[in-house]
Formats: structure tokens, C-alpha cells, sequence
């Protein structure tokens, strides 16, 4: 039956799967960086994505508001109100 997981050999001689030694935990794969959790220049990196993401998003932003239409008037006031040019100067 080979169900799941890797193959497992089981060493008939003896052998021990430890047998070369060593630290191991250099070598294991996590989605929190296991020991390198803290990786050179990570604060650096971080703030260069996030100013990605802000300088990818505020033309996005803007073009949004532009394009921005109601067919119907809100009945709260709503946030984009305050920078979209399409609803006017009326109070709600």
C-alpha cells in the first residue's frame, strides 16, 4: 500500500537515518521562515513593498472615483461623497 507521505525505508542492515548527523533544522522549509525568521534587510523590503502597493493603489484610487456613478441618491452619507465630483454640493 503506498498511501500518503514519502516512502519509508526501513533499513534492514541497521542503519539509522541519523547516521550522517548533524543540525537538520537549517534544511526545513516553513511559511515562517522557521530559524530565519528574521531575514537580512526585512525592514527595508517591507517598507519597499508597501510603498509598491500605495503607489500601485492610489491610481487605482483616483481613477475609481472619476468614474464613479449613483443612479440613486444615498440615503446616509456615504465616504466616497467627499471626493467624488458626482454628487454635487447637496447636503444629506
Amino acid at each position: 500500500m503506498g498511501g500518503g507521505g514519502g516512502e519509508h525505508h526501513h533499513h534492514v542492515d541497521g542503519g539509522t537515518h541519523g547516521a550522517h548527523g548533524g543540525d537538520f533544522r537549517g534544511k526545513v522549509w516553513s511559511m515562517t521562515g522557521g530559524p530565519n525568521c528574521r531575514p537580512k534587510h526585512w525592514k527595508r523590503n517591507t517598507a519597499f513593498a508597501m510603498f509598491g502597493i500605495v503607489l500601485i493603489c492610489i491610481p487605482i484610487a483616483m481613477k475609481s472615483a472619476q468614474l464613479e456613478q449613483r443612479p440613486h441618491l444615498p440615503v446616509r452619507p456615504i465616504p466616497s461623497q467627499l471626493w467624488c465630483k458626482n454628487f454635487g454640493n447637496k447636503d444629506y
